[in-house]
Parts: C-alpha cells; sequence; structure tokens
C-alpha cells in the first residue's frame, strides 16, 4: 500500500524549503550530523481503552518531535509539527483510504500534513511482541520531514516527467529513503526504549522492514540495507538514496 496515495500536494512551500533536484541529491539534511539522543521511555497502555492506545501514540510522537526539530534547525528549515489522527476500530476511512487493514500503519496526507495511524483491533493484542504503532509512527514522520525538507516537492516534479519504469525507480528512491529516516530514529531512541538486547533491535528491523511491502517499497534486501544503515548511523546524511547506485535501490 503507498501511504502517499490520494493526497494532493500543497499549495507552496514555505522559503527557505530547498527546491528543484538538489533538494533531492544535495538537501541540507544531509549535512546536518546524527539525530540527538533523545530519552524516549516507551510506556505501557490498555489495548482495550482507545484513550490509552492515544495517548501511547501521543508520547511517540512527541519523541519523534524532540529528535527531528533540532536536526531542521541545524540544516536552517523551518519545522512544523504535523497534524496526528488516531483512528481504531474494524473498518477505517482516512485521507481516500477505506478498508480493513490487518494490521497497524501510518498514512501521510499531503493535503493537511497529517499522519493518520489507523490501528485495527486485531493488531493490539501483538503490539508487544511486533512494535508496529512505534515503527509505522516513525515512518510516517519520516514522510513528514520529507515534506518538511522540499523531498516530496521535487520528488513530485520529478515523477511527472518520468516513463513508467522511471517513475518505479524514483518511488523506490523515495520511499527507501523513508525507511532509512525511521531507522535512523529507531537508533537514536533504542535504548531508552528498554529493547537494549541485540536480538530485539534485529527483530525490530526486521518488522519494520517487513511491514512496508508493495512494488515501490524496493527488495527486501534492500530495505534491509537502509533501515540498518539509518539505524546505526542515527544520521540522515546517511539517507541519500537519490544518489545511491541503481543496485541499492532496486
Amino acid at each position: 500500500m503507498n501511504p502517499l496515495v490520494n493526497v494532493v500536494v500543497a499549495a507552496s512551500l514555505a522559503a527557505p524549503v530547498p527546491t528543484g533536484p538538489g533538494a533531492l541529491t544535495k538537501n541540507p539534511i544531509y549535512a546536518t550530523g546524527k539525530l540527538p539522543q533523545v530519552t524516549c521511555e516507551e510506556k505501557m497502555f490498555n489495548p482495550a481503552r482507545f484513550d490509552s492506545v492515544q495517548l501511547y501514540v501521543e508520547d511517540i510522537s512527541d519523541c519523534l518531535e524532540q529528535a527531528w526539530r533540532p536536526q531542521l534547525a541545524k540544516a536552517g528549515i523551518p519545522f512544523s509539527k504535523p497534524r496526528l489522527v488516531v483512528k481504531g476500530g474494524k473498518r477505517i476511512k482516512a485521507c481516500g483510504f477505506s478498508g480493513e487493514p490487518y494490521e497497524t500503519f501510518s498514512m501521510y496526507c499531503l493535503k493537511n500534513k497529517t499522519i493518520y495511524m489507523l490501528i485495527p483491533d486485531r493488531s493490539l493484542a501483538d503490539e508487544l511482541n511486533r512494535p508496529t504503532i512505534l515503527l509505522s509512527l516513525a515512518r510516517g514522520y519520516g514522510y513528514h520531514i520529507q515534506q518538511l525538507t522540499g523531498i516530496v516537492g521535487q520528488q513530485l516534479k520529478a515523477e511527472k516527467k518520468l516513463s513508467k519504469r522511471g517513475l518505479l525507480a524514483q518511488r523506490k528512491r523515495f520511499e527507501l529513503q523513508t525507511t532509512c529516516f525511521a531507522g535512523a530514529f529507531l537508533g537514536s531512541v533504542w535504548d531508552s526504549l528498554g529493547h537494549t538486547a541485540e536480538p530485539s533491535s534485529e527483530h525490530m528491523l526486521w518488522v519494520l522492514v517487513n511491514t512496508t511491502i508493495g512494488p515501490s517499497q524496493g527488495s527486501t534486501k534492500n530495505r534491509t540495507y537502509w533501515a540498518t544503515r539509518g539505524y546505526e548511523s542515527w544520521s540522515p546524511g546517511s539517507c541519500n538514496t537519490f544518489t545511491a547506485p541503481a543496485k541499492r535501490v532496486s
């Protein structure tokens, strides 16, 4: 599923957001170094109470802001918080999507800069073993960072000029970068979450990689490569998929 489906491009991007091809290949966010090591304690929640789940999601969103806000400041790019909407139940509607998702996922809606967290009832019971809320929100925030830094705007411009084959290749670069951004955040907060054992981090990366499957998401090998690259470096500078060789973004 493409989280950017059925969205409308914002009418304008506020300066000094980068524009042109350099927004993809030479974005200032790449030169900002590591994300700060944020303390992000993962709080317990009651799966039977939606208000408890919503508070948990909001806490993670606050943690994401603590990590990314100073990074954009280093790049000289204005930061704004995304709107956050949490939807639960069986059948979910949001930003043009309507259906019954099997497990948690996020969508970033460009027309209102909103992250929609779609959390079906059946996915909550397994949340502690497969932290899909944490991982899905980290990806959703990755799209927001791509929007704020001008990457989304230039990506959509580039897509208009491409053949069908070229379009798919370009989208893979974009989506793999989102995965890498999510990995960078997760690496910077992982120790504070209380899952410090190596097998746990490997499992978390496996879940991140294997809950984002689709033609535009890249191969499993490359999703794993970019998720791990971001996780180990903590740095958006490691996520420049737009200058990576084709074999790394296939």
